[in-house]
Protein backbone atom coordinates (compact mmCIF):
# COMPACT_ATOMS: atom_id res chain seq x y z
CA UNK A 1 0.00 0.00 0.00
CA UNK A 2 1.51 3.38 -0.86
CA UNK A 3 1.22 5.82 1.82
CA UNK A 4 -1.07 8.72 1.91
CA UNK A 5 0.50 12.12 0.36
CA UNK A 6 -2.20 15.07 0.34
CA UNK A 7 -2.38 17.07 -2.44
CA UNK A 8 -2.65 20.72 -2.36
CA UNK A 9 -6.55 20.41 -3.49
CA UNK A 10 -7.04 18.23 -0.78
CA UNK A 11 -5.25 20.22 2.15
CA UNK A 12 -7.43 23.46 0.88
CA UNK A 13 -10.97 20.78 1.38
CA UNK A 14 -9.46 20.10 4.61
CA UNK A 15 -8.69 23.47 5.97
CA UNK A 16 -12.32 24.58 4.59
CA UNK A 17 -13.92 22.07 6.75
CA UNK A 18 -11.66 23.10 9.51
CA UNK A 19 -12.68 26.58 9.48
CA UNK A 20 -16.32 26.07 8.49
CA UNK A 21 -17.87 26.22 11.99
CA UNK A 22 -15.70 28.94 12.96
CA UNK A 23 -16.44 31.18 10.35
CA UNK A 24 -20.00 30.39 10.48
CA UNK A 25 -19.97 31.45 14.04
CA UNK A 26 -18.15 34.85 12.99
CA UNK A 27 -21.03 35.41 11.05
CA UNK A 28 -23.83 34.69 13.39
CA UNK A 29 -22.07 36.52 15.87
CA UNK A 30 -21.68 39.91 13.75
CA UNK A 31 -24.79 39.50 12.60
CA UNK A 32 -26.50 39.30 15.83
CA UNK A 33 -24.55 42.44 17.16
CA UNK A 34 -25.64 44.25 13.72
CA UNK A 35 -29.44 43.44 14.67
CA UNK A 36 -29.15 44.92 18.58
CA UNK A 37 -27.56 48.28 17.22
CA UNK A 38 -29.95 48.71 14.41
CA UNK A 39 -32.72 47.70 17.51
CA UNK A 40 -31.12 50.97 19.50
CA UNK A 41 -33.22 54.10 19.32
CA UNK A 42 -35.06 56.47 21.55
CA UNK A 43 -38.54 57.74 21.76
CA UNK A 44 -38.78 61.64 21.74
CA UNK A 45 -42.38 63.67 21.98
CA UNK A 46 -42.82 67.21 20.41
CA UNK A 47 -45.34 69.37 21.60
CA UNK A 48 -45.91 72.36 19.26
CA UNK A 49 -49.32 74.50 20.26
CA UNK A 50 -50.34 78.13 19.07
CA UNK A 51 -53.75 80.43 19.81
CA UNK A 52 -55.36 81.41 16.12
CA UNK A 53 -58.17 83.84 15.94
CA UNK A 54 -61.32 81.65 14.47
CA UNK A 55 -61.84 83.05 10.96
CA UNK A 56 -65.67 82.34 10.93
CA UNK A 57 -68.78 81.94 12.97
CA UNK A 58 -72.45 81.45 13.07
CA UNK A 59 -74.90 83.27 15.77
CA UNK A 60 -78.43 81.64 15.93
CA UNK A 61 -81.31 83.22 17.99
CA UNK A 62 -84.72 81.65 18.02
CA UNK A 63 -87.81 83.60 18.85
CA UNK A 64 -90.67 82.47 20.73
CA UNK A 65 -94.53 83.71 21.05
CA UNK A 66 -97.47 82.40 22.82
CA UNK A 67 -101.02 82.73 23.36
CA UNK A 68 -103.84 81.12 22.44
CA UNK A 69 -105.02 82.66 18.87
CA UNK A 70 -102.84 81.16 16.40
CA UNK A 71 -103.52 83.86 14.44
CA UNK A 72 -102.64 86.92 16.15
CA UNK A 73 -99.72 84.73 17.33
CA UNK A 74 -98.05 84.46 13.33
CA UNK A 75 -98.60 88.15 13.43
CA UNK A 76 -96.85 88.66 15.94
CA UNK A 77 -93.92 86.57 15.39
CA UNK A 78 -93.54 87.90 11.81
CA UNK A 79 -92.49 91.36 13.28
CA UNK A 80 -90.79 90.27 16.17
CA UNK A 81 -88.85 88.05 12.92
CA UNK A 82 -88.25 91.03 11.27
CA UNK A 83 -87.49 93.45 14.24
CA UNK A 84 -84.17 91.23 14.33
CA UNK A 85 -83.43 90.90 10.77
CA UNK A 86 -83.22 94.59 10.97
CA UNK A 87 -80.88 94.79 13.88
CA UNK A 88 -79.14 92.08 12.26
CA UNK A 89 -78.58 94.07 8.94
CA UNK A 90 -78.11 97.30 11.26
CA UNK A 91 -74.99 95.78 12.78
CA UNK A 92 -73.51 95.22 9.32
CA UNK A 93 -74.87 91.77 7.66
CA UNK A 94 -75.76 91.34 4.58
CA UNK A 95 -78.81 89.85 3.65
CA UNK A 96 -76.93 86.34 1.75
CA UNK A 97 -75.54 86.11 5.65
CA UNK A 98 -78.94 86.01 7.28
CA UNK A 99 -81.41 82.90 7.17
CA UNK A 100 -84.50 81.72 8.35
CA UNK A 101 -85.96 78.05 9.36
CA UNK A 102 -87.94 76.70 7.15
CA UNK A 103 -91.10 77.07 9.02
CA UNK A 104 -92.00 78.19 12.26
CA UNK A 105 -92.08 75.53 15.20
CA UNK A 106 -95.82 75.13 16.44
CA UNK A 107 -96.91 73.29 19.79
CA UNK A 108 -99.84 72.74 21.00
CA UNK A 109 -98.99 72.93 25.18
CA UNK A 110 -102.46 71.62 26.01
CA UNK A 111 -101.86 68.16 23.94
CA UNK A 112 -98.81 67.62 26.23
CA UNK A 113 -100.67 67.86 29.39
CA UNK A 114 -101.41 64.75 31.29
CA UNK A 115 -104.57 64.31 33.22
CA UNK A 116 -103.31 65.95 36.05
CA UNK A 117 -101.63 68.58 34.88
CA UNK A 118 -103.14 72.21 35.26
CA UNK A 119 -104.61 73.64 32.02
CA UNK A 120 -101.89 75.94 30.38
CA UNK A 121 -102.61 79.36 30.42
CA UNK A 122 -101.17 79.70 27.09
CA UNK A 123 -102.12 77.28 24.59
CA UNK A 124 -99.55 77.52 21.75
CA UNK A 125 -95.94 78.40 21.45
CA UNK A 126 -94.59 79.38 17.90
CA UNK A 127 -90.53 79.59 17.79
CA UNK A 128 -88.48 80.43 14.38
CA UNK A 129 -84.67 80.46 14.29
CA UNK A 130 -82.63 83.58 12.76
CA UNK A 131 -79.15 82.64 12.14
CA UNK A 132 -76.29 84.89 10.64
CA UNK A 133 -73.15 82.88 9.08
CA UNK A 134 -70.58 85.47 8.63
CA UNK A 135 -66.82 86.02 8.36
CA UNK A 136 -66.91 89.20 10.96
CA UNK A 137 -66.57 87.31 13.84
CA UNK A 138 -65.91 90.35 16.21
CA UNK A 139 -69.17 91.61 15.19
CA UNK A 140 -70.87 88.33 15.81
CA UNK A 141 -69.64 88.25 19.21
CA UNK A 142 -71.04 91.78 20.14
CA UNK A 143 -74.42 90.28 19.06
CA UNK A 144 -74.81 88.74 22.31
CA UNK A 145 -74.82 92.25 23.95
CA UNK A 146 -77.54 93.30 21.90
CA UNK A 147 -80.47 90.87 22.84
CA UNK A 148 -81.52 93.66 25.73
CA UNK A 149 -82.48 95.90 22.75
CA UNK A 150 -85.01 93.04 21.45
CA UNK A 151 -86.08 92.23 24.82
CA UNK A 152 -86.14 95.62 25.55
CA UNK A 153 -89.12 95.74 22.16
CA UNK A 154 -91.14 93.18 24.09
CA UNK A 155 -89.45 90.31 21.90
CA UNK A 156 -89.27 86.80 23.54
CA UNK A 157 -85.84 84.96 22.95
CA UNK A 158 -86.11 81.23 24.11
CA UNK A 159 -81.89 80.29 22.72
CA UNK A 160 -78.83 82.00 21.63
CA UNK A 161 -76.15 80.27 20.44
CA UNK A 162 -72.61 81.29 19.01
CA UNK A 163 -70.10 79.22 17.39
CA UNK A 164 -66.83 79.62 15.92
CA UNK A 165 -64.77 78.06 13.34
CA UNK A 166 -60.99 78.48 11.91
CA UNK A 167 -61.50 77.34 8.02
CA UNK A 168 -57.52 77.76 8.08
CA UNK A 169 -56.76 74.84 9.78
CA UNK A 170 -55.52 72.80 6.83
CA UNK A 171 -53.42 75.98 6.10
CA UNK A 172 -51.77 76.30 9.70
CA UNK A 173 -51.35 72.24 9.80
CA UNK A 174 -48.45 71.60 8.22
CA UNK A 175 -46.49 74.32 10.06
CA UNK A 176 -47.50 73.39 13.54
CA UNK A 177 -46.96 69.34 12.11
CA UNK A 178 -43.07 71.02 11.74
CA UNK A 179 -42.77 72.61 15.17
CA UNK A 180 -43.72 69.43 17.01
CA UNK A 181 -41.44 67.60 14.50
CA UNK A 182 -38.42 70.39 15.64
CA UNK A 183 -39.03 69.93 19.46
CA UNK A 184 -39.13 65.96 19.05
CA UNK A 185 -36.00 66.29 17.51
CA UNK A 186 -34.17 69.11 19.84
CA UNK A 187 -35.95 66.41 22.60
CA UNK A 188 -33.83 63.15 21.13
CA UNK A 189 -30.72 65.52 20.60
CA UNK A 190 -31.02 66.34 24.07
CA UNK A 191 -31.30 62.41 25.78
CA UNK A 192 -28.01 61.44 22.85
CA UNK A 193 -26.19 64.32 24.65
CA UNK A 194 -26.85 62.93 28.04
CA UNK A 195 -26.07 59.51 27.19
CA UNK A 196 -22.72 59.88 24.97
CA UNK A 197 -24.11 58.28 22.15
CA UNK A 198 -25.83 60.54 18.59
CA UNK A 199 -29.10 59.86 16.74
CA UNK A 200 -29.19 58.95 13.56
CA UNK A 201 -32.09 58.74 10.77
CA UNK A 202 -35.49 58.58 12.19
CA UNK A 203 -37.05 54.94 12.83
CA UNK A 204 -40.27 55.58 13.34
CA UNK A 205 -42.82 58.53 12.96
CA UNK A 206 -45.97 59.49 13.96
CA UNK A 207 -47.44 63.24 13.15
CA UNK A 208 -50.39 63.12 16.07
CA UNK A 209 -53.72 64.59 15.90
CA UNK A 210 -53.86 68.09 15.72
CA UNK A 211 -56.94 69.53 18.42
CA UNK A 212 -58.29 72.71 18.50
CA UNK A 213 -59.81 74.05 22.08
CA UNK A 214 -60.17 76.50 23.95
CA UNK A 215 -57.24 78.85 25.11
CA UNK A 216 -57.84 77.43 29.20
CA UNK A 217 -58.56 74.13 28.00
CA UNK A 218 -56.28 70.95 29.78
CA UNK A 219 -54.55 68.39 27.52
CA UNK A 220 -57.18 65.57 29.00
CA UNK A 221 -60.25 67.90 28.44
CA UNK A 222 -61.27 65.29 25.60
CA UNK A 223 -64.60 67.20 25.24
CA UNK A 224 -63.74 70.60 24.63
CA UNK A 225 -64.09 71.40 20.79
CA UNK A 226 -63.37 75.01 21.10
CA UNK A 227 -66.36 76.12 19.16
CA UNK A 228 -67.39 78.46 21.55
CA UNK A 229 -64.31 80.63 21.72
CA UNK A 230 -63.47 82.85 19.67
CA UNK A 231 -59.53 82.39 20.07
CA UNK A 232 -58.44 78.64 19.67
CA UNK A 233 -55.57 76.56 20.75
CA UNK A 234 -54.28 74.69 18.32
CA UNK A 235 -52.34 71.95 19.88
CA UNK A 236 -50.30 68.39 18.69
CA UNK A 237 -48.05 66.04 20.04
CA UNK A 238 -46.19 64.09 17.16
CA UNK A 239 -43.91 60.81 18.65
CA UNK A 240 -40.61 60.45 16.62
CA UNK A 241 -38.29 56.80 17.31
CA UNK A 242 -34.75 58.19 16.46
CA UNK A 243 -31.53 55.58 15.72
CA UNK A 244 -28.86 55.75 18.00
CA UNK A 245 -25.35 55.77 16.66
Amino acid sequence: MQPFRPTAAAAILGLCIALGPALAGYFIYSGIISFKMADRYVTAKGLAERLEKSDRGTWEVTVRVTGNDLHELYHKLAHDVTLTIDLLKTEGFEPKEISLSSYPLVEDLLSRRSANDPVPPERYQIERKISVESQKVDVLTSLSNKIESLVSQNISISRVDVRYFLDRFNELRPVLIEEATKNAQQVAQSFAKTTGTQIGGIRKANQGVIRLTNPDALPNDEYDSGTDSLMKKMRVVATLEFYLK
